[in-house]
C-alpha cells in the first residue's frame, strides 16, 4: 500500500493543507512569477541553514529578514480577498517592498537604532515601523485568518486608550513614535516569539520537508499499515500511529490531518466507520502529534526560548503525557470498532512488515536527531545535520542501493559522542556524514540501479523542492510568531501581565483549581481562532506568571498551556482541525468536532495531573513515577471506558458513572485518591465481567 508518489504528493498534500487552513486563497501563479517565487522560497530556507550554521548575523537583522522576506512570498502566493487569481497584482508588489524596505532599514541602520528605539526615534523611524507592523498584521491575516490579526489590533489600540480606562487596565499611556517603535523592535515583533521561528522553528519544518521528499513519511505510513491494518478497527489505529510522525513535525493541527488524513480517511469509512468518526479519529490523531517529542510542533522550542528549561528536559517531560494521550484514543477507538463490530483491512491488502526491516534504516535522520539532542548538542546543530543524513537517504533511494547502508552514520555518530565525547557537534557531523556518503557511494559502485551522475542531479533536485515546500510550510508558523510578538511586546510595555496575574489571584480567591481553570480557558479560547504557536505564547505572557506567583513549578504551568493551546483546534466551536477532518470525511462539522472531543477527552484532565504530580513529567523518585504513570493509565482507560461506554457489551448508566468517578480519583495522583480508584475501578470490573458471564450463560 503506497501512500504517495514523491515530490508531486507532497506538494499536494501542502496546496491541501494551503486551502484548509483559515481558509486561506491561494494564488496559482504561473510564469516568471512562479519562477521567482520558487527561488525565493529555495533562497529563504538556504538562508537560514547558512546563518543558523555558518555565516555570522546580527539576531535583529536575522529576525528582520526571516520576518519581512517570508511576508514578500506569502504576499505573492496568498490573495487577500475573493478570487486568487494567477499573477500578483500591484498591491501586493507594494507591500513586498514595503517589507523589504523595512528589513533594509534595519540592516542600513542598525547601531543608531540600538541606541535610540523607543526613546530618541526619529520620523523615518518611525514612519518604518508603522508600516512594517501593518505589513506584519497583513502577513498574518492572509496565513493565518483574522483571528490574531483582531488580538493584536486591540492590543494596539490598548496601548494608546490606556490611560481612560478602569482598574487592572489602566496605563500612563505612549505617544505613537515610542509606541510604534517599541512594538517594531527586538521587545515586540522582532522578540521571544520571532527569535524561536527564526532559529528554531523553519529549521525543523525545513527537517520535516526533507523527511516528505526523501519518503520517510511514506514509509512511517507503510508501516503503521503492515502493523496495525489487521487489527480490530484497522485504519483508525493506523491513522493514530502514522499521525505521530506527520504531528510532531508541524505546528498546524490543520496541515496535519491533511497530510495524514488524506490517506486514512476513506479507507477508515471503507471498513465501517462513519464519516464524522473517521474526521474525528484523524483530527484527535494529528493534534496529538504535536504533544510528540521529540519535536512537539513548534511549541516546545518557543517553551525552551520563554522559560530557559534545556530543550531535552521539556520533550523528557512531554513523554509519558503524550503516551496516555494517545493511550486513551486507542481505547476510545478499540471500543468503538466493537461496538460498531468494525473488522480491520485484509492481510493480503497490507504491506509485509518482513521486507519492510530492512527499509527501517530510512529512519536515520531522526535517529540522529535524537542522539544530537541526548549527546547534549544544540538544537540547531540536532536538526541540521538530521537534514544533512537525510539528503544521504535522498541519495541512497535515487540509486537504488540498500537502505541498511544508513546505519554506517548513526554507528559512527554512536561511535565518536562515546569514545571522542570532546569532539564539537560539527566535528561528529561530519564524520558521521561522511562516512554516510564514502559508504552510500562504495555500494553504488558496486551495484546500484541507476548512474551516479544521475541520481546525484535527481538528488539536486529533491534538495530544492524540499527547501520549498519547507519555506511555503514555515510561511503561517513565521507570520503568527511576528504577530503574536505585538501581543506579547504590549503586555510586557504596559505592565499588564502583572496587573493581569493580580487579577487571575484575586478573581481565583487563591484557590489553585480555579487558577488553573481560567487558565484553561484563556489557552482554549486563544487557541480556537489562531494556531497553537500562537495561542500558547499569548496565553503564556498573560496567564503564567499569575500561577508560578502561587508556587507552582515553571515547566508544569509551561506545559499544563501549551496542553490547552493544542487541543484547542479540536474544541468547538471553532475546531479548525475537526473541521479540516469533517472536510476530508464528506461530515458534519460540528458532530465531528465534537467526537473529537470525546477521543481526545484525556488531553482535557491529565494536565490538572502534573500541575502538583510530577512523576508523570519523570520528575521524583522512580517509584514515583512508576505508581503515578501506572495509574494514570488504567484512569485514562476507565475515562474512555466510561465515555464509549462499552466493556463486554454495552454499559448502564451507572456502570459508566462509576468509571468516570473512578477514573476522575486515579488521575488525581494523590496516594489516597489511587488507592480509592483502584478499589472502585476494580470493583466495577469485576460486577461487570461476572454479569457478562451470566448473561451469556443464560
Amino acid at each position: 500500500m503506497s501512500t504517495g508518489n514523491g515530490e508531486a504528493g507532497v506538494t499536494s498534500a501542502v496546496e491541501d493543507a494551503e486551502k484548509f487552513d483559515f481558509g486561506s486563497k491561494v494564488r496559482q501563479l504561473g510564469g516568471w512569477q512562479k519562477a521567482m517565487v520558487g527561488a525565493l522560497c529555495v533562497l529563504y530556507a538556504a538562508f537560514h541553514l547558512a546563518v543558523l550554521n555558518v555565516v555570522q548575523l546580527d539576531a535583529w537583522v536575522f529576525r528582520a529578514l526571516h520576518v519581512n522576506v517570508a511576508a514578500v512570498i506569502a504576499f505573492a502566493l496568498y490573495a487577500p480577498f475573493g478570487r486568487p487569481g494567477t499573477r500578483v497584482p500591484a498591491l501586493d508588489w507594494a507591500l513586498s517592498a514595503v517589507a523589504l524596505a523595512a528589513a533594509g532599514y534595519i540592516w542600513w541602520n542598525l547601531e543608531a537604532l540600538v541606541l535610540r528605539t523607543g526613546v530618541l526615534m526619529t520620523t523615518t523611524d518611525v514612519v518604518v515601523a508603522t508600516l512594517g507592523i501593518v505589513a506584519v498584521i497583513e502577513f498574518a491575516r492572509r496565513t493565518s485568518g483574522l483571528a490574531l490579526p483582531i488580538l493584536a489590533g486591540l492590543f494596539i489600540l490598548y496601548g494608546f486608550c490606556g490611560p481612560w480606562l478602569p482598574g487592572v487596565l489602566y496605563h500612563r499611556g505612549y505617544g505613537f513614535g515610542e509606541f510604534t517603535t517599541f512594538v517594531y523592535s527586538m521587545e515586540g515583533i522582532f522578540g521571544i516569539t520571532t527569535a524561536a521561528a527564526a532559529l528554531y522553528i523553519v529549521l525543523f519544518v525545513l527537517f520535516a520537508a526533507f523527511l516528505q521528499v526523501s519518503k520517510v513519511g511514506d514509509f512511517f505510513m507503510n508501516l503503521a499499515f503492515g502493523a496495525f491494518g489487521q487489527l480490530r478497527g484497522g485504519p483508525a489505529k493506523v491513522s493514530l500511529f502514522g499521525s505521530i510522525l506527520f504531528g510532531m513535525i508541524s505546528g498546524s493541527g490543520v496541515a496535519n490531518v491533511v497530510a495524514s488524513g488524506t490517506f486514512t480517511i476513506p479507507v477508515m469509512k471503507r471498513v465501517g466507520y462513519r464519516p464524522a468518526s473517521a474526521g474525528a479519529i484523524e483530527a484527535a490523531a494529528s493534534t496529538g502529534g504535536q504533544l510528540t517529542p521529540p519535536i512537539m510542533g513548534a511549541g516546545a522550542f518557543i517553551m525552551a526560548e520563554v522559560t530557559g528549561i534545556p530543550y531535552t528536559t521539556i520533550i523528557a517531560a512531554a513523554l509519558i503525557p503524550c503516551l496516555l494521550y494517545y493511550f486513551a484514543v486507542y481505547i476510545h477507538i478499540d471500543l468503538e470498532a466493537r461496538k460498531e463490530g468494525i473488522e480491520g483491512l485484509p492481510r493480503s491488502e497490507l504491506p509485509k512488515l518482513r521486507p519492510m526491516a530492512r527499509d527501517a534504516f530510512v529512519l536515520a535522520p531522526l535517529a540522529l536527531l535524537i542522539v544530537f539532542l541526548f549527546a547534549g548538542f544544540s538544537i540547531i546543530s540536532a536538526g541540521s545535520w538530521g537534514i544533512a543524513v537525510a539528503v544521504l537517504v535522498m541519495l541512497q533511494q535515487r540509486l537504488g542501493i540498500d537502505s541498511r547502508i544508513h546505519a554506517v552514520p548513526i554507528l559512527s555518530v554512536l561511535a565518536t559522542v562515546i569514545l571522542v565525547p570532546g569532539l564539537a557537534a560539527n566535528s561528529h557531523g561530519l564524520i558521521a556524514v561522511g562516512a554516510g556518503l564514502a559508504g552510500v557511494l562504495a555500494l553504488a559502485a558496486r551495484g546500484a540501479r541507476a548512474g551516479i551522475g544521475g541520481a546525484l542531479q535527481g538528488t539536486l533536485a529533491d534538495v530544492i523542492e524540499a527547501l520549498s515546500i519547507g519555506t511555503r510550510q514555515s510561511l503561517q508558523l513565521a507570520a503568527v510568531c511576528a504577530c503574536a510578538g505585538i501581543v506579547v511586546g504590549v503586555i510586557g510595555l504596559t505592565g499588564l501581565g502583572g496587573r493581569f496575574s493580580s487579577l487571575l489571584l484575586g478573581v481565583a480567591g487563591q484557590s489553585e483549581f480555579f487558577a488553573l481553570v481560567f487558565a484553561m480557558l484563556i489557552a482554549l479560547i486563544l487557541g480556537m481562532g489562531m494556531p497553537t504557536t500562537a495561542a500558547y505564547a499569548i496565553a503564556a505572557s498573560v496567564v503564567a506568571p499569575a500561577l508560578q506567583r502561587m508556587g507552582l513549578g515553571v515547566l508544569p504551568v509551561h506545559l499544563f498551556i501549551f496542553y490547552y493551546a493544542v487541543i484547542s483546534t479540536i474544541t468547538p466551536p471553532i475546531a479548525l482541525s475537526a473541521f479540516a477532518g469533517a472536510a476530508l470525511a464528506g461530515a458534519d462539522p460540528w458532530k465531528t468536532s465534537f467526537k473529537a472531543v470525546r477521543y481526545g477527552i484525556a488531553a482535557f484532565i491529565v494536565p490538572f495531573l502534573f500541575i502538583h504530580n510530577q512523576g508523570v513529567l519523570l520528575e521524583g523518585g522512580l517509584l514515583e513515577i512508576v505508581r503515578t504513570t501506572l495509574t494514570a493509565t488504567i484512569g485514562v482507560w476507565a475515562l474512555a471506558t466510561a465515555s464509549e461506554g462499552w466493556l463486554s457489551g454495552r454499559l448502564p448508566v451507572l456502570f459508566r458513572l462509576g468509571f468516570a468517578v473512578a477514573a476522575l480519583l486515579l488521575i488525581a495522583g494523590d496516594i489516597y485518591t489511587d488507592l480509592a480508584g483502584l478499589v472502585l475501578c476494580g470493583a466495577l470490573v469485576a460486577l461487570r465481567l461476572a454479569r457478562a458471564r451470566a448473561g451469556r450463560a443464560a
